[in-house]
């Protein structure tokens, strides 16, 4: 009580400034209809600046909230993306029949190295939400890597920027398959293998896609475009170059990729004479 007694009579000059200022302007107002159209013009400007501010205060407090309801929002919208009838690899027939037992689940990225030749992302979901090895990992717009172990709350993910982890693509435009690999070089920068130069109908600007040929990705995601594209001789294949559509290495949302039939597919490949 003594420190209020005390700061109001050393800052009484302004304090009674102000009383004087606001009974002066209320008598104003009172007898004036221009002093008062005035005044309630300033008041209205102060106000919504006021109302403004808060406004911004309380979108970023809840900000959060929000984005993990637009992440679960993407979750659906990623699975019906991804159980598109409408790929344009898929014949006909197959667009009322395909089988597509594949779900999703959402994660955050928790660390995500790219300055080595072997990176990992680490994921903030893990045994209890669904997660095991060898699950494939997307993002937005391409793919980032496959799940290499978890642990009760976590999920450690083989980067896309290994250079020991070749994804099998195709493009869009033919059925050309080949693996897409990291050159080591810049984030963005992949070269595609394997592809054999006389089955193939390729060009610079084709999209790549998932090829849909193992268990982690379903057909047609996109991933990328050729940037450069040169005839091997003597060798049968080309020498292609690809740029990926999004930065792995900027990427702090993902989606997990479950495969319901991985296990029966796995088993089935093991009956397979060696």
């Amino acid at each position: 009580m003594q420190r209020i007694l005390i700061a109001l009579l050393q800052f009484k000059n302004p304090i009674l400034y102000l009383f004087l200022l606001g009974l002066s302007l209320s008598f104003a107002s009172k007898r004036s209809s221009f002093h008062e159209y005035t005044l309630e013009k300033y008041g209205f400007f102060f106000s919504s600046k006021l109302y403004a501010t808060r406004d911004k205060i309380t979108r970023f407090i809840h900000l959060k909230q929000v984005n993990e309801q637009l992440l679960e929002e993407n979750e659906r919208l990623k699975t019906a993306a991804l159980n598109s009838k409408d790929l344009l690899l898929y014949p006909t027939a197959m667009k009322t029949e395909k089988r597509f037992p594949f779900t999703v689940k959402k994660a955050h990225v928790l660390k995500n190295s790219f300055q080595n030749q072997r990176n990992f992302l680490t994921l903030d979901i893990g045994l209890k939400n669904g997660v095991k090895p060898e699950m494939g990992v997307i993002s937005n717009n391409g793919i980032l890597g496959v799940v290499h172990s978890v642990s009760e709350n976590y999920a450690n993910v083989i980067s896309i920027l290994h250079q020991d982890l070749k994804i099998n693509v195709r493009t869009s435009q033919s059925p050309a398959f080949g693996s897409l690999v990291w050159s080591g070089k810049g984030p963005q920068e992949f070269k595609v293998e394997d592809i054999i130069v006389s089955n193939a109908h390729i060009a610079v600007g084709d999209t790549l896609i998932t090829g849909g040929m193992s268990s982690y990705f379903p057909l047609g995601i996109p991933i990328g475009a050729i940037s450069k594209l040169e005839k091997t001789e003597g060798s049968g294949y080309y020498s292609i170059e690809a740029q990926l559509f999004e930065d792995p290495s900027q990427i702090y949302y993902a989606y997990v990729i479950e495969n319901m039939d991985f296990k029966e597919i796995q088993s089935l490949q093991k009956e397979l004479p060696q």
